[in-house]
Formats: structure tokens, sequence, C-alpha cells
């Protein structure tokens, strides 16, 4: 492997004593971001599919989405364990990958927001998406088909929110008079995912930065990269600083080298790939898995 990639991991179905150890040992083996998935509920039955998947089931059903919604699944509120984490470690980046904006009131989210960004002491990058399980957009009341208006205009508000002092906003979806989330302006690194094409204009317009949905290969990500880079030219952002944040498939060395050389220098690996999710491992185990893959992709050389 060429270059000086950063290393981060997306946490997903995890126990939360494992979420600590593996947050404390990945800080201690140089890991540059621990990053948390999100959804609110469970419903019991769904027939949406997470949109960088595919039906392959004569039924319509498709059995990987049982890897992020099923009774089994372990979800907690990602900003609390945002805050547990960034308060057990000393460099280790928390981030959400993503947060389903549009089921937020903007304002609550600016306040979380800021928050994480103080408590952590500036660790904070934040993730965000609109979201793809209706039944859980219709279980907490908020319209499905409005989740990408939303989510721009709560992108703007927050980005108000974050230049400190008091602002106003009047939209179609949220209005408010002038108000005050933080005094001082803050620096959130803003992270939009999504591979669809709405999703990449929405990168390409306000994003500081890109992560991919789900897991992509080599040639996925330089075409994906290829899109959000013909965006941003379109748009006159081009010139903006801008990073991406991709998740390959494997934590094997060769398959990861092969991202670094075309480019990608911050590599966000699938937890349950470093850290099996599973109580039969013992905590030693896993804790020297993480050393090996750290070991093995030169985390801290």
């Amino acid at each position: 492997m060429s270059g000086r990639p950063s290393f981060g991991i997306l946490a997903y179905d995890y126990g939360q004593e494992d979420i600590l150890n593996l947050a404390v040992h990945a800080d201690r083996l140089g890991f540059d971001c621990l990053w948390f998935g999100e959804h609110y509920v469970v419903p019991q039955h769904f027939t949406s599919h997470h949109t960088t998947r595919h039906a392959t089931e004569t039924d319509g059903t498709n059995k990987d989405d049982a890897e992020i919604i099923a009774d089994a699944i372990r979800i907690y509120d990602p900003w609390f364990l945002l805050g547990a984490v960034a308060g057990a470690t000393r460099q280790l980046k928390v981030g959400t990958a993503i947060c389903i904006v549009p089921m937020n009131n903007p304002l609550l989210l600016a306040r979380a927001t800021v928050t994480a960004h103080d408590i952590s002491g500036g660790r904070f990058l934040f993730g965000t998406g609109a979201g793809w399980l209706r039944e859980e957009f219709d279980a907490v009341g908020v319209p499905f088909a409005e989740r990408g208006p939303r989510l721009d205009e709560t992108i703007a508000i927050l980005r108000k929110a974050w230049g400190g002092g008091y602002f106003s906003h009047q939209g179609a979806h949220f209005s408010f008079d002038p108000l005050q989330i933080s005094p001082h302006p803050v620096h959130i690194p803003l992270v939009c995912g999504g591979n669809t094409g709405p999703a990449l204009r929405r990168v390409a317009e306000v994003a500081d930065a890109w992560i991919n949905s789900a897991m992509v290969t080599l040639d996925e990500a330089v075409e994906l990269r290829g899109i959000v880079e013909r965006e941003r030219q379109a748009r006159g952002t081009a010139d903006r600083p801008f990073a991406y944040y991709i998740r390959p498939y494997t934590v094997d060395p060769d398959d990861v080298g092969g991202y670094v050389r075309a480019g990608f220098d911050n590599i966000v690996l699938w937890g349950p790939n470093c850290w099996p999710n599973k109580s039969s491992v013992s905590l030693d185990e896993k804790v020297a898995g993480l050393e090996r893959i750290a070991r093995d992709l030169r985390v801290a050389a």
C-alpha cells in the first residue's frame, strides 16, 4: 500500500460493552474515526429495500435487509453513544454514518450537533442522509415523500446555526423567528451520504465530504467519485476542500490498497470485519483481531 490513508470503523449492531471496548482499542491503535449508523424503530413488517441493495428473492424480499433492520439487531441512540465514546477516547473522531436527518426537528438536531462538537473537542463528523425505510417514517409521522426537501432545508438551517449568533428561517417545512443555538461559530464537517443521483448532486452542492452507502467495489467507488466531481464542476464547487470516505467490502490489505492507490485516502471499514459482534468471540480474541488489522493495514504507520 502507498500513501498515508486514515482508517475509520463503522459500528452497527453492537452491544454496549463491545462498542466502548472497540472505541478504546481503536483509539489506542491509531484509527481515525468510529462511525455510528442510525435507525429509530424496527418495523415488524416492511416492504422497503435499502437503496443500494436489490431484491433477489422471488417474493420480492431481500435477506440482506435483515443485516440492517431485524428483530435481533441492536440499535442505540447515536448521540448518547457519541458522548460515551468521546469521553472514553483521546484522539478518535466520532461520526454519524448516517443520521436520518428528515426525521429530526432541525433545531433539536442543531443542538445535538453543536453539543457533539463541543463535548468531543471538535472530533465530531456529521454524516447525513435522507433515509430509505418508508415504514420507519410512517411510524414517526414524517412524510416519506418529503424526505429530500426536508433534508435540504435542514442542512440550510444547520449551516445558519453553526455560524453562531442569532438567526431566523422561513421555509417550506420550517419557520421560526430569530434564535440562537451557539453564541460562537463551530466548524462541523458535513458529510453527505448516498449513491443515487439526487444524493450525489446534494453532495456536490453543499457537502464537505461524501461517504458511500453500504459497501462498494473499487470500480463503483471510482465511478461514483467521477459523478461527484462532474457535479462539483457543474455547480462551481470544485475548488472547495472536499474529502471522500470510502467503505470497501473487506479489510484485506491488497483489496484496501487498491482503493488507496486509486486516490481514496479515508477508508471506513465495516465493523464486523474488524471486531466480530458475536458473543462466542472473547474480548481478547476481538482485540487481537483488531490489532492484526491495524498492523496489516499499517494504521499507525
